[in-house]
């Protein structure tokens, strides 16, 4: 069996520092080509707050390396409208702008609040199928954040299993980042933190656990999509370590 790739950042590409604090080749270049040349992926949040415009995404793949990839979070204007109630133009503008990735996208990823609870699951279904419906050959990987326990039902791996999507594995209270459906396609993990207000740094002992379930799911042929959001704690300092535990940038 083939050994899955690990792509493994932080959300934003947060780092310590500022350009005069990088290694000499990089300060007079963008932050992302410093950022790159330590992880392989980035979690780009700044999309679910404001769509980016697709030359803004050309920049972007144009500075990762050929083996890096980008993960981008659908905007807040669909997932977090009232009762999911949104305008379908949103997706197709996102989506749109979203392909200027090219060869390098990653995953996209579609978080939902605490509030959005198994009884939208018709919603959550048409939001899949629109996505689906601009990216027909599937060139985006599909992550399902939910929030609320109730989602955490067959049904709702079924769901996603139908889009060759994967429910996030998280640890805010009401997620599980100890499990994952054997059959999805592949993993989706993020690491909110260990204090609130995405605070906070992990023990190594923790990590050391995190990388045995990485490791496991590689050897079993999954791609594993990892990223630290605990950006207002230790998410540099954790990404550094669990990259140790797991073998390095080029796993």
């Amino acid at each position: 069996m083939t050994k899955g790739k690990i792509w493994l950042g932080i959300s934003n590409g947060q780092m310590p520092g500022n350009k005069s604090t990088f290694p000499a080749d990089y300060q007079s270049k963008s932050r992302l080509h410093y950022y790159a040349s330590l992880f392989n992926t980035i979690e780009v949040n700044s999309s679910f707050f404001k769509i980016p415009l697709r030359k803004t995404c050309e920049k972007w793949a144009a500075e990762g390396p050929d083996d890096f990839r980008f993960t981008l979070k659908l905007n807040r204007d669909v997932t977090h409208a009232k009762e999911l109630k949104y305008d379908e133009a949103i997706i197709e503008k996102f989506m749109e702008a979203a392909d200027g990735i090219g060869k390098k996208k990653g995953c996209l990823l579609i978080q939902f609040p605490g509030k959005i609870t198994v009884e939208y699951f018709s919603q959550v279904e048409q939001i899949l199928t629109q996505v689906k419906t601009f990216d027909p050959s599937e060139e985006w990987k599909i992550a399902v954040e939910f929030r609320h326990e109730s989602w955490y039902i067959r049904e709702s791996t079924e769901l996603v299993d139908e889009f060759n999507a994967a429910m996030v594995l998280h640890d805010l209270p009401k997620g599980n980042i100890e499990t994952i459906a054997d059959h999805a396609a592949f993993a989706f993990i993020r690491f909110h933190g260990p204090e609130q207000g995405y605070r906070g740094s992990y023990s190594e002992n923790l990590l050391k656990q995190k990388a045995i379930f990485m490791l496991q799911q590689s050897q079993e042929g999954k791609e594993v999509y990892a990223y630290f959001n605990n950006t207002a704690g230790g998410a540099f300092e954790n990404a550094r370590y669990l990259q140790q535990k797991i073998g390095g940038r080029e796993n």
